[in-house]
């Protein structure tokens, strides 16, 4: 069997850099290298000239990975082709999804090169075995019908079917664990499990090697009756290098075989269990992490010379995969701890206090117990940072979390939320003043002062105080109360502890209300758009128009979004109310279109978790469907600090709309913090100066020059530029002189109802374009 080192290996990716880079990982182990840049050329590579295995990515154009493998799988010629799917999609969905379409394999993006190689030679011996054990099933077939053959010759023959067929599973299996497992504790048992079951093993077991280098069995299977026990208890008294093999097998990180237990006076001592449980071989094959032993994989067999040189090779290869699903494991873990504890300090971060918080929310509400919260801020911790440096910062931090944690009980919570903010969850109080006697005893410990880095520093912190149910019955509206405590501390002197006010209470219900109401407007639609007109500087004619959201408030009148936009972030209203400000905009100005207006352009504001929603491009193009509008009459307005929080996902999405032909503007530019560099490869088309610099433009240097600039900047950007909040005729004036190209603002005309704009467009109203004077 030689196939190993002369496969041939067809790589399906739509990514040319990928292929390249698949076949150079591949290089050095020896294995030819063919390519398929999609499905279909893959699925007619493949009935040309079939490969010995597949590398097949899942996100294609056309037809996908796991279409290509059912179509594959389903075929009788190339139904045992093995198949790797290949994908950046690491959740356990899309892995089952690979597997259920047939492919043997799955592999996360970026690809491990040794990872790789593993994968495709134990998929390759499986080809191998499979290839022959058809082999000689065919020849079998025949011997038996032409009687061409001994009996001794068709024995031989069905012995080594029957071992390799054994081979086969214990592989297939494990391969199959490797994908589908997570935990290490149900690894090791699927491992045992399959291979006794599958590999005629009268036992075996793993066990894991701690940082003194001592052994424990973690998991087994097959028949032990209390082996494994005596095992145990030997080597917590003598240590593991009193099994001689065990300590071979772990110093020398190369498997270790005793085909007779009889014959080895290593094994002298366990002579006696072992043949009363039927085991006459031993095989010791050592896992490794970071190429250090991490554990081993022991097997017992009931027949003497079981282990031969075919065998301890597969077993070497099957341990190698175990050994690698143990370092993606531990890999997985650590990115799990580092997603819910504070790097700095070890604490629960934010998301795991979360957690916890609820947790313990829906324990105290179940047995009726009182829940208190500390928000805890250290008093001028920016001081120690400016004076001694962000490392002496650091060690504080650690030395105040640690001194927090040894204020609690067992069962309570310490977390940082980042910077100098901690949090406390006492559970199960059994009095408010619990809580206050909490704080107390913090304000005290920090009375001592701290010695980081040769210097002696006093620290104080300041506490608010939020009690269930009292503050508040779910975790956001406690931690909010706590929040509004804390700041009572503070402004109160600092170093103080206080508790959550009937005030801040009143605050607090106020906005759970409005949250309450905001979800019934939109049902109700209360909702309605005014729309603030745009003009041309030098024509005065309307160019556009923005749509500005109001809320008819059944009790409280028209309220304007300074009000409820907030609200509306925080509860994840606002993607629901951006959608239908889009709509309602592009129906409105389809129908101003169909009365016979002139069509202009309308401008409707995206919040940043609209940005982010995936479908954006989708949901734009879903809504001018319906509305039957032209997508050159729909202009989308972003501001500076959502386009840079993630500068390549902003220009896909950017690139994704400027494809539908809709328009982009960048609003309140001046105030963010864009990178000129990034700018220029932004697909947008007006830049939109803040109110802020027009408001002074006359009367403040730096806001005139700044507004030169942008005016200047965009031009040479080939960007149109528009000046918001124009209210004077000094501001126009100076903004005409220095070419900017259109404004909007209370100069002209302030956000009316789609009835008065309406108006404003028959009558062709303009704005005065009077020739400006200079400033």
């Amino acid at each position: 069997m030689t196939l190993l080192h002369k496969a041939t290996i067809l790589i399906v990716d739509d990514e040319p850099k990928n292929r390249s880079l698949l076949g150079a990982m591949l290089k050095p182990e020896g294995y030819l290298t063919i390519t398929a840049g999609s499905g279909e050329e893959a699925l007619a590579t493949v009935a040309e000239n079939p490969p010995d295995l597949i590398l097949l990515d899942v996100m294609m154009p056309g037809i996908d990975g796991y279409h290509v493998a059912t179509q594959l799988k389903a075929n009788p010629a190339t139904r045992n082709l093995p198949i790797i799917m290949l994908s950046a999609l690491d959740d356990r969905s899309s892995k089952l999804a690979g597997l259920s379409a047939g492919a043997e394999d799955f592999l996360t993006k970026p690809i491990d090169r040794a990872e790789l190689w593993v994968r495709v030679r134990n998929l390759l011996r499986l080809k191998e075995y499979s290839d022959f054990l058809a082999e000689h099933n065919q020849l079998l077939k025949q011997a038996v019908r032409g009687q061409s053959k001994e009996i001794m010759e068709r024995k031989r023959a069905e012995i080594q079917i029957n071992r390799l067929n054994r081979l086969y599973a214990i592989l297939s299996g494990i391969n199959a664990a490797v994908v589908r497992i997570r935990n290490r504790q149900e690894l090791f048992s699927e491992a045992c499990r399959i291979t006794v079951e599958h590999g005629q093993f009268r036992m075996a077991w793993i066990g894991s090697i701690d940082s003194q280098g001592e052994l424990t069995p973690l998991a087994w299977s097959g028949f032990n009756e209390g082996y494994l026990d005596q095992l145990t208890s030997y080597i917590r008294d003598n240590g593991t290098n009193a099994l001689p093999l065990v300590a071979q097998a772990l110093q020398k990180k190369t498997p270790v075989v005793c085909n007779d237990f009889n014959a080895d006076p290593k094994l002298t001592h366990w002579h006696s269990e072992a043949l009363q449980r039927g085991y006459r071989s031993m095989g010791i094959f050592p896992l490794i992490g970071d190429d250090q032993p991490a554990g081993i994989f022991t097997l017992y067999a009931s027949e003497q010379n079981f282990f031969d040189m075919e065998e301890i090779k597969l077993l070497t290869e099957l341990t190698a995969n175990i050994s690698y699903a143990l370092e993606y494991i531990k890999k997985e873990e650590k990115l799990n701890y580092l997603a819910y504890h504070d790097v700095l300090t070890g604490l629960p971060s934010r998301t795991l206090l979360y957690d916890r918080l609820v947790q313990a929310l829906a324990n105290s509400h179940r047995h009726k117990d009182k829940l208190g919260v500390l928000f805890i801020d250290l008093d001028n911790f920016k001081n120690v940072n400016d004076s001694l440096g962000h490392h002496a910062g650091d060690m504080l931090l650690k030395q105040v979390a640690a001194m927090f944690s040894a204020c609690m009980r067992e069962g309570d919570t310490v977390a940082r939320l980042g910077g100098d903010e901690f949090v406390v969850i006492l559970d199960s109080m059994t009095s408010e003043n619990d809580a206050w006697m909490v704080s107390q005893k913090i304000l005290k410990f920090m009375t001592e002062p701290l010695t980081i880095e040769g210097h002696e520093l006093l620290v104080t912190c300041s506490i608010g105080i939020a009690l269930y149910p009292k503050d508040g019955e779910d975790a956001k509206t406690l931690l909010q109360s706590a929040d509004g405590a804390l700041y009572l501390a503070k402004s109160k002197g600092r170093n103080n502890a206080q508790f959550c006010t009937s005030e801040m209470n009143a605050k607090a219900l106020e906005r759970l209300t409005l949250e309450n109401s905001l979800r019934q407007a939109i049902n109700r639609q209360e909702f309605l758009l005014h729309y603030q007109p745009r003009v041309h500087m030098i024509s005065g004619e309307i160019t556009g128009m923005e749509a500005l959201i109001r809320w008819q408030h059944p009790t409280q009148g028209l309220l304007y979004p300074t009000k409820f936009i907030p609200v509306a972030e925080e509860s994840d209203l606002i993607v629901p109310l951006g959608e239908w400000v889009l709509r309602t905009a592009c129906k409105q100005n389809k129908a101003w279109q169909l009365a016979g207006l002139k069509p202009v352009c309308i401008a409707v504001n995206l919040s940043a978790r609209q940005f982010k929603q995936q479908d954006l491009a989708e949901i734009i193009t879903r809504i001018l469907k319906e509305t039957e509008l032209d997508p050159c009459y729909l202009e989308l307005e972003l501001t500076e600090s959502m386009v840079m929080q993630h500068v390549e996902t902003a220009i896909a999405t950017l690139t994704q709309i400027k494809a539908i032909g809709v328009k982009v503007s960048i609003d309140d530019f001046g105030i963010g913090y864009s990178s000129l560099n990034y700018l220029k490869h932004f697909p947008i088309s007006f830049l939109k100066i803040d109110q802020s610099f027009v408001r002074d433009i006359t009367t403040n240097r730096d806001d005139a020059i700044i507004a030169k600039i942008i005016i200047s900047m965009a031009h040479d950007l080939g960007l149109r530029v528009i000046a918001e909040g124009v209210e004077t005729e000094e501001q126009k004036s100076f903004l005409h002189l220095h070419c900017c190209d259109e404004m909007q603002g209370y100069f002209f005309s302030t956000p009316i109802p789609a009835k008065e704009l309406e108006i404003l467009l028959k009558e062709g109203r303009c704005m005065s374009t009077t020739k400006p004077r200079l400033l």
